[in-house]
């Protein structure tokens, strides 16, 4: 739960731990980790999940979902698990950590993503790309020449 008051991303990756990084496994949103949090969908032990959380769960908050500082979980709690493989996109759009700025923003364009996740050559996430990362560069084409500059953005356009 740390992490979700720390971060603002709207999505996180689901990883499965291999070595120190971890492969993809899914993509679950911030908003949906916050309702499965709310509704107190953990369990103590993993083989104790039993949880009815349907889809009109999810749009009965939608679209003011509850602020994650406003959700109270005791301390014996903050160990227990939550399976989120029902509720995780298992299938989310990635790229390979060698993709070009180019494709990338052609992806997000074509797609009209949020976020793309970037993979290695195993599978591994590396990272994770966002519209405001983005935001921040312009390619530019000219006479077959092609380049990227990195546009200086005030921190009062945030």
């Amino acid at each position: 739960m740390d992490f979700l008051l720390l971060t603002v991303h709207i999505s996180q990756i689901v990883r499965a731990k291999v070595r120190s990084v971890g492969r993809l496994r899914g993509l679950i949103l911030r908003s949906q980790l916050i309702v499965l949090l709310h509704n107190k969908v953990f369990v103590e032990r993993a083989d104790e999940a039993d949880h009815e959380i349907t889809v009109k769960t999810f749009r009965d908050k939608y679209p003011r979902y509850p602020e994650i500082k406003d959700i109270y979980i005791p301390e014996e709690e903050m160990e227990y698990t939550i399976d989120l493989t029902p509720y995780m996109n298992p299938s989310p759009y990635t790229v390979q950590q060698v993709a070009s700025l180019p494709r990338i923003f052609r992806l997000f364009r074509a797609l009209g993503l949020r976020h793309l996740i970037v993979v290695n050559e195993i599978n591994e996430v590396v990272g994770m790309v966002t519209r405001k990362d983005l935001a921040r560069y312009r390619v530019w084409k000219h006479f077959g020449n092609m380049g990227m500059e990195e546009l200086k953005i005030s921190k009062e356009g945030l």
